[in-house]
């Protein structure tokens, strides 16, 4: 976590995440006696998991870097719904659209990509329109106004 927080406070002034609520995701699936919970072994795996890689450390180890760090770096977190079903060429919404976990085939244009890398690309356009840099964004735009997100180099005459 704090080696790859600082390389990418170091290298990045915008730095775009889904605003996940990562207490909700956890919650327990065992429900009660009157009312047992449903496939409690994987919800329980899948709770481990998440908190083994400690999503919430990284979240609050970046922003606190951001914040101190002598160059001026925006951490932005966006509305989680969707990204994953939004096709980034056209921008439908469909479920459907989501083919497995590996997969996206938008259903209305037929743009086919990694379904990671599509919900990534719909997460930057959204961080990209809160700092007004274009894209889509379902939260209020802010004023500040900054470089394209791209990676900083070391010698400004190489750009």
């Amino acid at each position: 976590i704090e080696k790859t927080t600082t390389e990418l406070v170091r290298n990045y002034d915008l730095i775009v995440l889904e605003d996940l609520k990562v207490k909700n995701m956890t919650r327990s699936a065992k429900g009660t006696v009157e009312s047992p919970g449903k496939n409690v072994a994987h919800k329980s795996g899948l709770n481990r998991s998440i908190l083994e890689q400690s999503w919430t450390m990284f979240c609050q180890r970046l922003s606190d870097k951001a914040a101190n760090t002598t160059e001026q770096v925006e951490v932005i977190f966006v509305n989680p719904a969707y990204t994953g079903m939004r096709c980034s060429k056209c921008a439908h919404t469909e479920p459907k659209s989501r083919k497995s976990q590996a997969t996206f085939l938008c259903l209305a244009c037929g743009h086919m990509d990694n379904a990671d890398v599509n919900a990534a690309k719909n997460i930057i356009a959204a961080g990209l329109g809160v700092t007004e840099r274009g894209g889509q964004s379902h939260a209020a735009p802010t004023k500040a106004k900054h470089s394209d997100p791209v990676k900083r180099t070391t010698n400004p005459q190489a750009a």
